[in-house]
């Protein structure tokens, strides 16, 4: 018994000392339609497995399939993964628990065909992401691969973001990728993000025999989503992608060629796509967060709660970015500090310092702004609000109070009040020279009424 008590503490502490790659834990739950279909992904669930992720497959034919993302108010899991598309017999996967899920800070990978169930595609509408109907796929007839089946869904894509922090630049310029399933389109909810989507002579439409387009489709061209991401306001990411094959080992190993073109690739780009995009979605990558920040007057380098208006002011903020598993310093450019009171008084851009040898050590970067406070008393709020695409969003605030001059502290004399100073010192002076004429007068004024008497 104390074999078995030793054995399952020792299991215990070495998942609690496995360190994932990921900046927000390493339990993974991948659900399936059938175990076999994890033979499929082998590669897929090898690289999860290989950067020390813990998964759980499921299945949803499972006799008693017990798929809950919480247990007594608490994630189980940091991740979920679902490649599966029939009805399974249980709700627990349902737009309301993986809408809570998402709100707890767990990250979505949403690998969907033509088949997806309702929830899902419920799911995604509160995301503003509308899925195409079912039996539906993303045609286009002149950017398909050679060994397409003649219904010219089997696409080759090049239309990736332009963005390195979602994917790296070997994967934006290197081979184009293999892509056969359902499209959707993207509203205009600013959180959401574009990763991969179809050519300008795609549609959306049935594949079925002799078919004929004879009414409008959901989508056509650019506009068709083949794979979106949303990343939440409190930097939870969730990842749709619209294609089961597009995991698969297949694809990842199967040659690139268009129809009537020289260019060709041995190999897709799929399956270094899809590491960067699981890495994205799981937070390994594009991840930023603040270390330090630090405001005090000028030369005095003493951080204050009270300061007063007008007073020289400097403002640094170290942020550091994780980056092949480790924390760096970040390059951004385009950091800007903004202080409010209701509105911005100020907004300025914070300049990005040298890295030293400390800033090495902290991995992180230092960025530094200097102003003057505003001539307004009050409490204000030192904001740096730092919003991305790509990037988990940086919403880092301190308080602090701006005072008003002491009635010591003003200067002698005011350069406005300088015509108030010229008028009250020009009516001294004429009342001077009045008075000054006044009393050296009168007796020339008296002489002058005796000799008229006189007379």
């Amino acid at each position: 018994m104390r074999q078995i008590l030793s054995i399952v503490i020792l299991v215990f502490v070495a998942l609690i000392l496995v360190e994932s790659k990921s900046t927000t834990g390493p339990r993974v739950l991948v659900l399936l339609d059938n175990e076999d279909d994890k033979n499929l992904y082998t590669k897929f669930f090898g690289s999860l497995e290989g950067r020390d992720y813990i998964i759980t497959y499921k299945t949803t034919k499972d006799p008693n399939p017990s798929i809950e993302l919480f247990s007594y108010g608490e994630r189980v899991y940091d991740h979920f993964i679902n490649f599966a598309q029939k009805k399974d017999k249980t709700d627990s996967i349902n737009p309301t628990s993986l809408i809570n899920f998402m709100n707890d800070g767990g990250n979505l990978l949403l690998v969907i065909s033509s088949e997806i169930t309702e929830n899902i595609r419920n799911f995604a509408r509160e995301l503003d992401i509308e899925i195409d109907e079912r039996d539906t796929s993303v045609i286009d007839h002149f950017n398909y691969n050679i060994s397409d089946d003649g219904k010219h869904t089997l696409l080759v894509s090049s239309n990736v973001v332009n963005n390195e922090a979602i994917l790296s630049k070997e994967v934006i310029e290197g081979p184009p990728v293999l892509f056969r399933g359902i499209g959707h389109k993207v509203g205009p909810v600013p959180l959401l993000t574009r990763i991969l989507w179809a050519n300008d002579t795609a549609y959306s439409y049935e594949t079925g025999d002799d078919q004929v387009v004879d009414r409008e489709p959901l989508a056509i061209g650019n506009s068709i989503g083949l794979i979106s991401a949303l990343q939440a306001r409190n930097n939870a990411r969730v990842t749709l992608v619209g294609s089961l094959e597009f995991f698969s080992d297949r694809f990842f190993d199967s040659p690139v060629q268009k129809p009537k073109s020289s260019e060709s690739y041995s190999k897709s780009g799929n399956e270094a796509f899809v590491n960067d995009l699981a890495k994205w979605t799981f937070q390994e990558k594009g991840v930023l967060r603040v270390t330090s920040r630090l405001h005090y007057k000028d030369e005095e380098y003493e951080q204050l709660e009270i300061y007063r208006i007008k007073d020289n002011f400097t403002y640094t903020i170290d942020i550091s970015e994780y980056v092949n598993d480790q924390w760096q310093a970040f390059n951004g450019n385009d950091v800007q500090l903004e202080l409010i009171m209701l509105d911005p008084y100020i907004r300025v851009n914070l300049t990005a310092l040298p890295t030293t040898i400390e800033h090495q050590e902290n991995q992180a970067r230092r960025y530094k702004a200097h102003v003057q406070l505003p001539d307004v008393y009050g409490v204000f709020t030192l904001k740096v609000n730092y919003k991305r695409p790509g990037y988990t969003y940086i919403v880092d605030t301190t308080t602090i109070t701006i005072r008003h001059f002491r009635h010591n502290e003003y200067p002698r004399f005011i350069s406005a009040a300088y015509p108030y100073y010229t008028g009250a010192a020009s009516m001294g002076i004429g009342f001077l020279l009045f008075c000054f004429i006044w009393i050296f007068n009168k007796d020339a004024g008296k002489s002058t009424a005796e000799k008229k008497k006189l007379n």
